[in-house]
């Protein structure tokens, strides 16, 4: 007698290809000159234009699903830090928004590159919320002392619209002395946080 499963098998192949393609920016970045197209991505990566167009509409479409990625993963690790009360919030704090740098550090000529691209308003809307989304899981797990007229969701927005903005800046100013250490962008952008988010209770 044969037994029917209802479970769905998951396909891997999206997920590899993903992968694939996220490692292939990684590389293409570390080569001068190097061009950062959908051909040349996907070449890299191993895959065809299709295969690549199945999973992102267009380059705007992949920068914005590495951040969100990024986002995710990293605060996952600091929610899981939280849950195990493994530091002060600013320590935490700045483990965060340093493995933030790091990721956008190790891709800066793609990340810097997408800011001269025709992004919408939305693609825009979608990398803060996405942020946003993080620093209320974080406030969740990690309760503050809010002030009594603050909106948690509104402390989230200015908190990941404010960071973003600090990162573009970043990206965009070659000229600027921002310090070699990529610590020392990470250290600031804590500093500018809202105690409340940093400060024990």
């Amino acid at each position: 007698m044969s037994v029917t499963s209802n479970t769905r098998v998951v396909d891997p192949r999206p997920a590899r290809t993903r992968a694939a393609i996220y490692a292939a920016v990684r590389r293409l970045v570390t080569v001068d000159g190097a061009e950062i197209t959908v051909n040349a991505i996907a070449t890299e990566a191993g895959v065809s234009r299709t295969s690549f167009y199945a999973q992102f509409a267009d380059l705007d479409a992949l920068a914005v699903s590495m951040l969100v990625d990024a986002f995710r993963d990293i605060g996952h690790e600091d929610i899981t830090a939280r849950q195990n009360n493994r530091a002060t919030r600013r320590d935490l704090a700045q483990a965060s928004s340093r493995r933030l740098v790091q990721h956008i550090a190790g891709r800066r000529p793609f990340y810097r590159a997408s800011l001269d691209w025709k992004l919408t308003s939305r693609v825009h809307e979608t990398v803060i919320e996405a942020y946003a989304d993080q620093v209320l899981a974080v406030i969740a797990v990690d309760p503050p002392i809010l002030p009594a007229d603050l909106d948690p969701g509104d402390a989230a927005r200015f908190v990941a619209g404010g960071v973003l903005a600090v990162l573009t800046t970043w990206l965009r100013d070659e000229g600027h002395d921002w310090g070699s250490d990529h610590h020392v962008l990470a250290d600031r952008l804590v500093s500018a946080m809202p105690p409340w988010l940093t400060e024990s209770s």
